[in-house]
Parts: structure tokens; sequence; C-alpha cells
């Protein structure tokens, strides 16, 4: 089974997850938002190699720790083509509230519907969500799966911000994570876990309850 440490970084406690490999140094962070030193000395501190930082989508609390531990550690950053810009001069409020907030790098590479990221003897396999923004992706991975700000347990991610549709991130929750099995662990972008049928069924975004 792979292993997954789970820190919440910064004022907005954006959850930074470190997926490793069964078998294997080598990991995957996930959305790295604030605080990369934590990032980096958790990493380091169990002996990993950094192969990819992934980004669920381009807001600051879910970039803004990629530049450092890009620097420090190395690995390829991938990100939405559609949310590249998103953290250019974020508010100074927002930049306060993060800790060690540095605008991140042009993406290495940029994630694509139904690609997939080899990590360890199996792969991470990218799901595009569009809605809380236009680039917004899940990752999935050994059955787990990570939902950024798209869905939260008990809510979904906001869309009233510059790019979000939410008619569109209801679609894509409902034709591209629910049609995962009920029993998949969600790992979402801010708060606790969750699975999806705990979703399917209590979730009054999903229910029509809201």
């Amino acid at each position: 089974m792979p292993l997954l440490t789970t820190i919440a970084v910064g004022g907005l406690q954006t959850n930074c997850h470190i997926l490793t490999a069964d078998g294997s140094p080598e990991c995957a962070v996930i959305d790295p938002g604030a605080e990369p030193q934590r990032v980096i000395d958790a990493v380091t501190a169990a002996g990993l190699k950094l192969r990819y930082i992934l980004c669920t989508h381009g807001h600051a609390d879910h970039t803004g720790g990629v530049a450092l531990l890009q620097e420090e550690l190395g690995g390829r950053f991938y990100l939405a083509a559609e949310d590249t810009g998103y953290s250019v001069d974020p508010p100074d409020w927002l930049v306060s509230a993060l800790g060690g907030f540095t605008e991140p790098p042009e993406p290495d590479a940029e994630l694509d519907d139904a690609e997939t990221l080899a990590l360890g003897r199996s792969a991470i396999k990218l799901i595009r969500t569009p809605g809380h923004t236009p680039g917004s992706t899940c990752f999935l991975y050994e059955g787990m799966v990570f939902t950024g700000d798209t869905l939260f347990r008990g809510s979904i991610g906001r869309y009233d911000l510059p790019g979000g549709d939410g008619r569109q991130e209801l679609q894509s929750i409902r034709e591209r994570l629910l049609t995962l099995a009920d029993d998949t662990p969600v790992f979402p972008g801010h708060g606790p876990a969750s699975t999806i049928g705990e979703e399917r069924h209590t979730n009054p975004y999903l229910s029509g309850r809201v």
C-alpha cells in the first residue's frame, strides 16, 4: 500500500499531501501551498526522492510553496494550462496568511485529461474537473482520490471567484468523481477526508438540498 502524509499548511490550512509509492523512495507532493520548509523537512526526513509536484489548481494557497520546494528537492511541476497565472500578484493579506509564499515557476508540463504519471509500480491518473477553476484537476492513485477544492467533506469548492462556474463544477463531480467506487477515500484540499459514498449520499450540494 502507498504511504500518505498530510500536512495542513498556511493560514488557510491547505492540505499538502505527500504520496509515497509502495516499495519505492519516489514521492509526489500535491498542493504545497505554503510553509514549504515544513514540506521539505518532511520529505527529507523520510529519505524520499521527489518526482512530481502536482497542483490541483492554480490558486495561491495551493501553489505558494512550489518554487522553494522545487529549488531544494527538484521534481517536475505540473499544473493545468488554464490555471497558470492565477497566483501572480496575490493580495497582501493572502501572502501574509500563507507563509513562505513565492510566485510559482512556469510548469514543467501541463496536465491533460486521463494522462497518467508513473510513480513506483503504479501510476497517478489525472481527472480533469473544471468548475472551481477552469483547470481544476483531481489525482487518482491506488484507489485514493485527491480532490483539491473541487469536492470537500459535506461541501464543494466555491465558484464565485474569477473563472469559477458552479454548474460546471457540479457536472464535473457527478460525471468524473461519483463514477468512482463508494469506498474510494477522498482527500480534499482543505478539511477532513471522506469517501465517495459518503459524499454521494450525504453531501447537500449533490443531493439537491442546497
